[in-house]
């Protein structure tokens, strides 16, 4: 990205509603248009994260995006929405939040999203944007708000909480236009829902990290936090993206957290981080908008060069990242049999040039550990029996890592037989 930037902001209102406390609230947002005669161009409308409780559209860590849409001619606007419940500015999010709180701050703030898509396409000349190619951008739980776009139906939400708050679509402002979208663009956000159909198709670019505390790469609370919500990253929500022939891409950071810090910038995201999403964003809005986008599973950490901070050795991601993903062979290991059947004993048979303390380890498609082993190998030792009850039903994965960590020799197993 480069060091200067110039576009043309402006502030405008895009709707009114009650807060969690009941009083009013106007519903604000910042244009930031590539310069003042801007028209017909791309827009992205750019959510800050914080759970829902607290933030607004000043918030630094969106602001480095903004500036890059804009140089890139791309229309860009970050919103304020409703944020909060009883105690949220007082206490963190563990400490104040309860499911009703969570749930009905994030059901005000999809209603939200929704007005300003309606008052974006309503006012498109006024805003200088093509109403056919509005993006959303979200980061943490804006990653959540945007992406809940995909599958959110008013149901979900239950017949209290929509009596108590209105309508999931035609609240803030009364504008009827749709809240369909280009595409949308999630960093470091998932699903709240494993199992919900998606109701509309629309192209994704994502961004997840394999040692992300506050979103689980599978599933998890959301800030690690049980009074919240549970939810799904990209192990379990692209499953169902394949499954209703969505079409996504996903780069995946491995080892890095959710704030995307490394060991030289601990206190910030990393710059190169942060670069690398801008970079794939603007791609992603001008190929889709030219229906050019090649949707495809990355490994974004192989483009950046820092450290992650604290990087861990997330062995339940081990297959999305490059180190571990290439298929591990050399002529020390082999499995026999493989397949496993009920009726022999799996051994693992070794030609290994030294004494080694070895782990063995066995996984499931989804990386979940199912069994793990500590063994002590001398080289006048041939074979290391196995219990065949190590091993899942289907299909699973046979690692070996030697003392230091080090995977040296991994093969996919399959156990047909059930006992």
């Amino acid at each position: 990205m480069q060091a200067c930037f110039s576009f043309n902001k402006s502030t405008f209102i895009y709707g009114n509603n009650k807060s969690y406390d009941g009083s009013n609230i106007s519903l604000d947002a910042d244009l930031y248009k590539p310069n003042l005669f801007s028209n017909k161009l791309p827009l992205v409308i750019v959510y800050f994260g914080g759970g829902y409780a607290s933030g607004d559209k000043n918030v630094a860590n969106i602001r480095p995006f903004i500036e890059a849409f804009a140089n890139a001619n791309i229309t860009a606007i970050a919103p304020n929405f409703r944020q909060g419940w009883y105690g949220a500015t007082a206490e963190n999010l563990c400490g104040s939040a309860t499911p009703d709180y969570f749930n009905d701050a994030a059901y005000r703030a999809f209603q939200d999203n929704r007005a300003l898509i309606r008052y974006c396409k309503a006012n498109a000349n006024t805003l200088g944007i093509d109403s056919n190619k509005i993006f959303l951008f979200g980061i943490s739980s804006g990653g959540f708000l945007v992406m809940h776009h995909l599958y959110y139906q008013e149901n979900m939400a239950g017949a209290e909480r929509v009596g108590r708050l209105g309508s999931l679509d035609f609240q803030d402002n009364n504008f009827r236009n749709s809240t369909d979208v280009a595409g949308i663009i999630g960093v470091v956000g998932g699903f709240y829902s494993n199992n919900s159909p998606i109701i509309q198709q629309t192209p994704l670019l994502l961004f997840n990290n394999t040692c992300d505390g506050a979103v689980d790469f599978y599933n998890g609370w959301l800030g690690g936090c049980s009074n919240t919500a549970l939810t799904y990253g990209p192990g379990i929500f692209t499953k169902i993206l394949e499954q209703y022939n969505n079409p996504y891409s996903l780069h995946v950071f491995c080892g890095y957290n959710h704030g995307f810090q490394s060991e030289s910038t601990p206190n910030s995201a990393d710059a190169l981080a942060v670069k690398y999403v801008a970079d794939k964003s603007i791609a992603f809005v001008k190929e889709t908008t030219s229906d050019m986008h090649n949707f495809s599973t990355q490994i974004a950490s192989d483009s950046i060069s820092s450290i992650p901070l604290n990087k861990c050795n997330n062995f339940e991601t081990f297959y999305w990242c490059k180190n571990d993903s290439a298929e591990i062979e050399n002529n020390y290991f082999s499995l026999t049999p493989n397949p496993i059947t009920c009726l022999l004993q799996p051994k693992l048979n070794i030609r290994y040039p030294k004494n080694e303390d070895f782990t063995l380890l066995v996984v499931n498609e989804s990386a979940k550990i199912i069994s793990q082993k500590r063994v002590a190998y001398k080289t006048s030792e041939n074979i290391i029996y196995l219990d065949v009850k190590d091993f899942n039903t289907g299909v699973n994965i046979l690692v070996v890592k030697n003392a230091v960590g080090k995977i040296i020799w991994k093969t996919k197993v399959v156990r047909y037989c059930e006992f």
